[in-house]
């Protein structure tokens, strides 16, 4: 089993990344402190490659809908090279359009319909939050599907005020898969890491399984198999979960 040990560091999937809503989705300021970026509202910390920026969407004052992707996931984040960022006001920028972005995307697994028959989300697994991703390909008409190859990793959890300490950590998967997302259109090859993290209980409610994923997708003809861009291993080795 493989150890992503964070330099200062993370986070869920969704295949064919793009975000559903047409429309500029409201970022906020962004802060990188030696070139590391932390959002422990969203409960992520990861490394920014040089010459890359970062999209923190503004998804607190929003609807959920404006800020989920074609899987229905909340995108938190979006990183991409700055030369394919397009500038906004503020000193922002948006990844939306960039064809080699990173996402960063969450979402409440237990409360997922194919998972509420579990009496315990916490039995939820890395594989299973894989199949749950295939069955929403398929169910979005993608065809050609293969998974190339799949590594496990633990995920290092840390707390916001002691970033150098872990408190435990969180089963993942890495994912390699090629697919088609339409007839007519190339095959995508994608590098994802699946991470299911238990949520602090609350008495009287369901437990919560937290999914989270962090994703990137290229051109299968042009991203090699193996392992992604070397920007792309820089921000999963990088990987680092927030939680108090």
């Amino acid at each position: 089993m493989i150890v992503l040990a964070a330099i200062v560091t993370v986070l869920v999937f969704a295949v064919s990344i793009g975000i559903s809503d047409a429309q500029e989705i409201p970022s906020i300021p962004v802060v990188i402190k030696n070139g590391t970026f932390e959002n422990t509202v969203d409960g992520f910390r990861v490394q920014v490659p040089n010459g890359w920026v970062v999209q923190d969407i503004d998804n607190l004052h929003l609807p959920n809908y404006l800020t989920a992707n074609e899987a229905g996931f909340l995108t938190l984040a979006i990183m991409c090279p700055q030369q394919e960022a397009v500038p906004i006001i503020g000193g922002l920028y948006s990844c939306e359009q960039s064809e080699s972005s990173v996402e960063i995307a969450y979402d409440r697994l237990g409360h997922r319909p194919e998972f509420e028959p579990i009496e315990n989300p916490i039995s939820i697994t890395p594989n299973d939050f894989l199949a749950f991703i295939v069955e929403e390909m398929q169910g979005r008409n993608y065809s050609n599907i293969h998974i190339i190859n799949r590594t496990d990793l633990m995920i290092n959890i840390t707390s916001s005020e002691d970033p150098d300490t872990t408190i435990r950590t969180a089963p993942a998967k890495l994912v390699e898969m090629t697919y088609q997302p339409n007839l007519g259109l190339p095959d995508l090859r994608s590098y994802t890491i699946l991470a299911t993290i238990p949520e602090n209980p609350v008495p009287g409610l369901r437990q919560v399984l937290s999914g989270n994923s962090i994703t990137y997708e290229g051109p299968a003809v042009t991203t090699p198999s193996g392992n992604p861009p070397s920007a792309v291993q820089q921000i999963f080795q990088s990987l680092e979960f927030i939680r108090e």
